[in-house]
C-alpha cells in the first residue's frame, strides 16, 4: 500500500512536534527508557503503537514497563499503574538511573537554552521573587544527569529556547562546578549521556559534536529555517537545516483515535 502524506494544513505543530518524537524513538526499540508526561509520554505511546514495540518505559514515579491503554492527567495518575509489570515508588523509578540501566530519557521544560540545559523551576530573575514559579524538577535533574542520551521536546517560542535559562534545572551539555562555579562539560564532573536531540513545534535540532552548541538539523513542513532563527533566543546555526520528511496520515490518525482520542494535551 502506497504511503499518504499529510500536508502542513492538515495538521498542527505540537502535533508534528509529537510524531516526528515518536519517529526518533525506532532507534531505541528494545531499549528502556525514563519517559516524562505530556508530549513525552504521548509520543512514546505513539511509537509503542507503529515503531518500537518492544520499547520498554518506566515513568519517575515508579509504573516499570508502562503500557498506558488511556492518556495519564498527570504522572500520578493510575492509569499508568494499569498494565504496568510492577508499581513501585518514586525513589526506585529512578534508582535504575544511577546503576547506568537507562537508556534514553525524554522530557520537556519551561526553557532550553543553547548546551540542552532545561528550566522548570521558575521565570525570572531572583528565586524567591520569581515572575512564574513552576512545577520544579520532578525526576527532571536525574534523567537529565544520568540517562545515556536525553531527548527533549516543548514549543519553539523566542521567550523558552534561550541562549541562557533563568534557572538549571536539568544538566545539558554544560554544567556549573562546584566550588569554582565555572561552566564545564558535563563529563568533567563525572555525568553520562547528555541531550541528543530537541525536538520542537517548528523543526529537530541537534547538538555539534565539537561545541555541543544547538544548531537546526530539520525544518518542518511548511517552517523555514529563517522562522525558526527568528523564534530563537540566540543566534542559532540554521546552515544545516534540511526539510524532514513529511508526516504520513495514518500516524495522524493513530495519534487522534488511539493515543489522544479526547486531545487531554491539547495538541490539535
Amino acid at each position: 500500500m502506497t504511503e499518504q502524506y499529510a500536508k502542513a494544513q492538515d495538521y498542527k505543530p505540537t502535533e508534528a512536534m509529537v510524531i516526528y518524537g515518536a519517529r526518533m524513538l525506532r532507534e531505541f526499540n528494545g531499549k528502556t527508557g525514563i519517559i516524562g508526561i505530556g508530549a513525552p509520554l504521548l509520543a512514546t505511546h505513539l511509537a509503542k503503537i507503529l515503531y518500537a514495540p518492544d520499547m520498554k518505559m518506566i515513568v519517575e514515579t515508579g509504573q516499570a514497563d508502562a503500557n498506558p491503554i488511556e492518556v495519564p492527567l498527570s504522572i500520578m495518575d493510575s492509569r499508568l499503574t494499569y498494565g504496568s509489570s510492577w508499581q513501585m515508588g518514586d525513589p526506585e523509578g529512578l534508582f535504575p538511573l544511577m546503576r547506568g540501566e537507562i537508556d534514553f530519557g525524554f522530557i520537556g521544560g519551561a526553557q532550553i537554552d543553547k548546551y540542552g540545559s532545561l528550566n522548570s523551576t521558575f521565570i525570572g530573575t531572583d528565586y524567591n521573587k520569581p515572575t512564574k514559579r513552576l512545577a520544579g524538577t520532578a525526576g527532571a535533574v536525574d534523567i537529565g544527569g544520568f540517562a545515556k542520551a536525553t531527548i527533549i521536546t516543548m514549543a519553539h517560542q523566542k521567550r523558552r529556547v534561550l541562549d541562557k535559562v533563568d534557572y538549571l534545572t536539568t544538566p545539558g551539555w554544560m554544567v556549573k562546578k562546584w566550588p569554582e562555579g565555572k561552566m564545564v562539560r558535563r563529563e568533567e564532573i563525572g555525568l553520562p549521556g547528555g541531550p541528543i536531540a530537541f525536538i520542537s513545534s517548528m523543526g529537530i535540532m541537534r547538538f555539534d559534536a565539537k561545541t555541543k552548541i544547538m544548531y537546526v538539523e530539520k525544518c518542518f513542513q511548511g517552517v523555514t529555517p529563517e522562522a525558526i532563527k527568528e523564534n530563537t533566543g540566540f543566534d542559532i546555526d540554521i546552515s544545516r537545516a534540511t526539510e524532514a520528511d513529511p508526516l504520513l496520515l495514518e500516524e495522524l490518525k493513530v495519534l487522534r483515535e488511539q493515543c489522544d482520542p479526547l486531545n487531554i494535551y491539547r495538541t490539535r
